[in-house]
């Protein structure tokens, strides 16, 4: 055995969108149950808990892995090389293993980046962490990036895990779960994307060969949490209902298992394509309450740019149906796309205010290595900031593009921003009222309240304004 005792380590991101704990981090999570399974000793740290560099150096010394891995986000993946430099500070003896979406996407150049780090892990790495443990010959374990004689060397991708039955769900033995700020649970039903959409870093940091797991499969996970407490269940898939009939056979199964005051989310969207009437009423009908659709843009000509594979038509067919079934609905769209005008964008407002969703999230277009938009941005010469810089800090929700284009300036992109976001506070607003009628004249004013842009900033940052406004809604019942 190489490697016996294994720190596993979810950064502290002290902005962006996972600044907050809310649930547990399910990539760390099947990494745990993996190295688990096999005897390996593994404890757990999560950074977000607004845990000390000082609290870390403690568990170091005191639990003594001669293994740490950390999960790598691009976004502020400096903050990660700083924490790991700490961590060899302390502990020079101790070998470090990255992997996430930052590993999967830059590759040996991360390794290049910082001389602490040993090894990466590329894609799905519960197998590959367990081979690197078990000590296994570092050549012959696909996926992983290592060092030999001050040479980076990558042993090619790891073919993607076919069964996904057979890889042990999260059980999150050493983590800390009454810390979460949610009392909801994280679930992945299936894995990877086949569309081949311009814009999206999925596939470079997971894979594109879709794998979905069975129905039972799915099942047995969510009834592993319900036994234990929880109700809330949000389904983490990039494709949930790209099987139609595996979708309706979970819903089935749900139903038939008679559970309790339980809600089913989407939060990360689902495709319009892929969500007819049907499909929608039964995910109502087994309680789902969330949905999401990324709809990017208001009009087929964008659409086409972005090779989305969807038309308007069925995009707004199934907001419709939605909205008809009472779904909570959220919409993603983006801001600069190629080829966007400002009369695009007014498109996409038109589209975002037409129906009574929950939500409208414009967001600033990022172009990350290995997808056609970054190429694109960079044959055409259209950054405005150089990669090396914005990729460490470039954030969806931040007023500062990385590029522009004649169609759309720096400037027409920065006020095409605070525009859309304005529109997005007025969705919000009105999606709030909706729901506060029953308190008569004073939802109006309590809904403007709780959607003004302050309020809203300190709600996204601080731990406490979280959990009050989650208590506000239990107590309201906004769902």
């Amino acid at each position: 055995m190489r490697y016996k005792r294994v720190l596993l380590i979810i950064p502290c991101y002290p902005s962006g969108q996972n600044v907050l704990p809310l649930e547990p981090y399910i990539g760390i999570g099947y990494i745990a149950e993996s190295l688990q399974r096999e005897g390996i000793d593994c404890e757990f740290v999560d950074m977000r808990f607004n845990y000390s560099g000082q609290r870390l150096k403690n568990k170091l010394n005191v639990f003594q892995p001669d293994l740490v891995g950390l999960s790598m986000m691009t976004f502020l993946h400096r903050k990660t090389y700083d924490l790991i430099r700490m961590i060899k500070k302390v502990m020079p003896e101790v070998d470090v293993v990255v992997g996430g979406p930052h590993v999967s996407t830059l590759r040996e150049a991360v390794l290049d980046d910082l001389e602490a780090i040993r090894y990466g892990i590329v894609l799905e790495g519960e197998e590959a962490i367990v081979e690197l443990c078990r000590g296994e010959e570092l050549s012959t374990i696909q996926g992983l990036i290592y060092r030999n004689n001050g040479q980076v060397i990558y042993t090619g991708d790891r073919e993607c895990l076919a069964d996904l039955d057979e890889i042990p769900f999260p059980q999150y033995g050493k983590f800390e779960l009454d810390n979460y700020l949610i009392k909801s649970m994280p679930i992945i039903t299936s894995r990877g994307c086949p569309f081949e959409c311009i814009y999206c870093p999925v596939k470079a940091a997971i894979g594109g060969k879709f794998r979905a797991r069975s129905a039972p499969n799915v099942l047995e996970e969510i009834s592993y949490w319900y036994e234990r407490g929880y109700r809330n269940f949000n389904i983490m898939d990039d494709n949930f209902t790209l099987l139609p009939e595996r979708t309706m056979e979970i819903c089935d199964l749900i139903q038939a298992r008679h559970f309790n005051d339980v809600s089913f989310n989407c939060p990360n969207g689902i495709r319009a394509d892929k969500a007819d009437r049907k499909v929608l009423t039964r995910l109502k009908e087994a309680g789902f309450q969330h949905i999401a659709f990324g709809v990017e843009a208001g009009n087929d000509r964008i659409l086409k740019n972005l090779n989305k594979g969807e038309k308007i038509e069925e995009i707004e067919r199934a907001i419709g149906v939605s909205s008809d079934l009472d779904f909570q609905v959220s919409l993603f769209f983006l801001i600069g796309s190629p080829g966007e005008t400002w009369q695009d964008i007014e498109d996409s407002i038109r589209l975002a205010l037409k129906y009574p969703v929950a939500e409208a999230r414009f967001y600033n277009l990022i172009p990350f290595p290995k997808t056609k938009l970054f190429d694109w941005v960079r044959n055409n010469g259209y950054f405005v900031r150089p990669p090396e810089e914005y990729l460490n800090d470039a954030n969806h929700f931040v007023n500062d593009p990385c590029f522009a284009t004649p169609q759309l300036s720096l400037e027409e992109r920065r006020r095409a921003f605070v525009y859309a976001n304005r529109i997005s506070r007025k969705i919000r607003r009105r999606a709030y009222a909706r729901r506060l009628r029953r308190f008569g004249p004073l939802g109006r004013p309590i809904a403007f309240f709780y959607t003004l842009g302050p309020l809203q900033k300190i709600h996204s940052r601080s731990i406490r304004q979280k959990k009050l406004r989650e208590w506000i809604k239990r107590t309201l019942k906004i769902k």
